[in-house]
């Protein structure tokens, strides 16, 4: 009897033991979490590099254009954003004095040329009368004296010849140092380019070298980037890059990797930076950006199309992944390839279509939990690269 009663309540034991876990697994199961997945896909992949500090815009035809020579401003043709071609008049000094002394100079020299004229005249004459004396001379039609004194005259004609020829030489240089002096009273515009910004008003003096304006080429632009030290040895010349600007938050250009510093900048010890520049590729779609503007650059160093790929915030410690699998959430070692801020390249661990947990970052998700999968969001690729 005693070994009935023992079985018996060993079964008992047993069945409450059951009933509880059945109640735990069913009525008392916690629910499932609620997780964002992404499907395993294939796609681009690329490796890229930033700037570790903000960036700048820059032009490489960017000048300040002075006056050559000291005078009052007469009038401003070209204002800030007009554009200009290459020896086009941007300011212009008054010309009152030198337009004078250019008409005293031209009339100098009409005059010059008028008496040369009439030295020339004189030389002509006295080089006939010479000659017809020295031809009665050998005639003994006229006396050595007679001689003498053509020829004394002849000399004194090409004389006043040579003089009247270098007053006209003087004249001409008169005139052209006039209209030079005209030509430096214009300010022109160095190469093609924009009115970037004006730095005299009309009325005002200005001294010789002193900046009246600033003019740049906003096609020949580029972007000067400092990156982290760590980056250097995988940086080179040539590479395709993407900039955007803080103006132009939606809109990337494309570009080159031009110059790679020398020398790494060390002024901040903790913070050791090589600056890199990225000629920016014409855009006629795109707005001109501003030299001067922040600027953030992307360097692609390797691009991969075609691999598997999953979102790489859905990677842990690059090295596992969590994995939706008949409910519940399982974890599966994975090796990864090259990677950026959106996508990570998948090598082995998974398949095309799987589907990977993506909000690691929430409580209680780990290996074996029971989830419940949201609609998917797509991630967001980055753009097209650079053609290299």
């Amino acid at each position: 009897m005693q070994r009935y009663l023992r079985s018996r309540g060993l079964w008992i034991a047993v069945a409450i033991v059951l009933a509880i876990v059945a109640l735990r697994l069913t009525l008392f199961a916690p629910k499932p979490l609620d997780v964002e997945t992404a499907t395993v896909e294939r796609g681009a992949v690329e490796d890229v590099v930033t700037n570790s500090q903000a960036g700048t815009v820059r032009s490489r035809h960017r000048a300040q254009v002075g006056a050559e020579r000291a005078g009052r401003i007469a009038s401003i043709p070209k204002r800030e954003g007009t554009t200009v071609r290459a020896g086009e008049p941007i300011v212009n000094l008054d010309m009152s004095t030198a337009r004078t002394e250019l008409d005293v100079a031209e009339r100098n020299l009409q005059t010059q040329r008028a008496m040369l004229e009439g030295a020339e005249a004189a030389a002509r004459l006295a080089t006939q009368e010479h000659r017809r004396i020295a031809s009665l001379r050998t005639q003994d039609l006229v006396s050595e004296e007679t001689l003498d004194a053509a020829r004394a005259r002849l000399d004194g004609a090409e004389a006043d010849l040579k003089a009247a020829e270098a007053r006209v030489s003087a004249a001409v240089a008169a005139v052209a140092r006039a209209r030079d002096e005209i030509r430096h009273r214009t300010v022109r515009a160095p190469f093609d380019g924009v009115v970037a910004e004006r730095l005299v008003e009309v009325g005002e003096s200005v001294v010789p070298g002193q900046p009246v304006a600033e003019v740049l080429d906003p096609r020949r632009l580029y972007v000067v980037a400092p990156l982290d030290e760590i980056d250097i040895g995988r940086v080179r010349v040539g590479l395709p890059a993407r900039v955007s600007l803080d103006p132009y938050p939606d809109v990337q250009w494309t570009g080159l990797v031009s110059r790679v510093a020398p020398a790494v900048n060390d002024r901040q010890q903790q913070n050791r930076t090589l600056d890199v520049e990225v000629d920016l590729a014409v855009d006629e779609s795109h707005p001109i950006p501003k030299p001067g503007s922040s600027a953030d650059a992307e360097i692609i160093l390797d691009l991969r199309e075609g691999v598997l790929r999953v979102p790489t915030f859905a990677v842990l410690e690059g090295t596992r992944v969590l994995i939706l699998e008949r409910g519940r959430a399982r974890s599966r070692p994975v090796t990864i390839g090259i990677k950026n801020w959106v996508w990570t390249e998948i090598r082995s661990g998974l398949r095309e279509g799987e589907r990977v947990i993506t909000n690691l970052d929430k409580q209680g998700i780990r290996d074996g939990v029971r989830v419940v999968a949201r609609p998917e969001t797509p991630a967001k690729a980055p753009a097209s690269p650079a053609p290299r």
